[in-house]
């Protein structure tokens, strides 16, 4: 695991008519729907104090019952959101992209961590630690609620999920996970129309709760709709 402090944004002197140079994970940060709403002022403090940190596949990143280490961005690769259930079972909640924040529960509430998360593939973050967010927030309270939009936005989401997940067939249950993934490749990626989302069929059954046969017959069904296009390793929102 590799560790080293990041500069996004540079202070060096340029040309009057030319912007500050800006590293592309700071770009790229900007263009998510949360980090690119914060005022510049907190993006730049995030950043000068947030770490990078490497992992290699399989590694995990947040162990489930861990003390809080920080806020985590996922700037490449791709991570799974773990639960443990029964006594050796693992329940797949979600597959995160680049663009994902996670760990602001533990962040804002002091408690341990409600899942793992794991390296699907090579994975590199930032990471803002818990005293450094702690410090900003107290130099700066009125940033807290900004922090705090984090937890209440996946609270939204959860409490959707478990109203719909119960209420509604299988086959549209099925079809609000797509959209949801295909929402959040649209914009960290700033794609417009049809997005490939980066979830395997295994994957997607996991966290859809159906075996892969029953899987492969729901998008059927969608395909036949027109709401997506199907192929060897790859769905297509369209």
């Amino acid at each position: 695991m590799n560790e080293s402090r990041i500069h996004g944004m540079q202070a060096a002197l340029t040309p009057s008519e030319r912007a500050p140079a800006v590293s592309p994970d700071v770009a790229f940060l900007r263009r998510g729907r949360w980090f690119g709403s914060l005022p510049g002022a907190l993006q730049s403090v995030i950043v000068e104090r947030a770490i990078t940190r490497c992992y290699g596949k399989d590694a995990f990143i947040v162990h489930e019952g861990a003390p809080a280490r920080g806020l985590f961005a996922l700037i490449e690769g791709r991570v799974h959101v773990v639960r443990a259930i029964a006594e050796s079972g693992q329940a797949l909640i979600h597959v995160g992209e680049p663009g994902m924040w996670f760990g602001e529960h533990g962040l804002l509430s002091g408690q341990p961590a409600l899942a793992s998360i794991v390296a699907a593939a090579n994975a590199r973050t930032l990471l803002l630690p818990v005293a450094d967010f702690q410090r900003i927030v107290t130099d700066e309270p009125r940033y807290y609620p900004l922090f705090a939009a984090l937890l209440f936005e996946r609270y939204a989401t959860v409490f959707r999920y478990a109203s719909e997940a119960r209420a509604v067939p299988a086959e549209d249950w099925l079809w609000t996970r797509l959209q949801d993934l295909a929402a959040t490749r649209r914009l960290d990626a700033q794609i417009q129309g049809p997005v490939d989302i980066n979830v395997s069929q295994a994957e997607l059954a996991t966290m859809v709760g159906v075996s892969r046969q029953t899987l492969c017959m729901l998008l059927g069904r969608l395909q036949e709709r027109g709401q997506i296009d199907v192929a060897y390793k790859r769905i297509r929102v369209l």
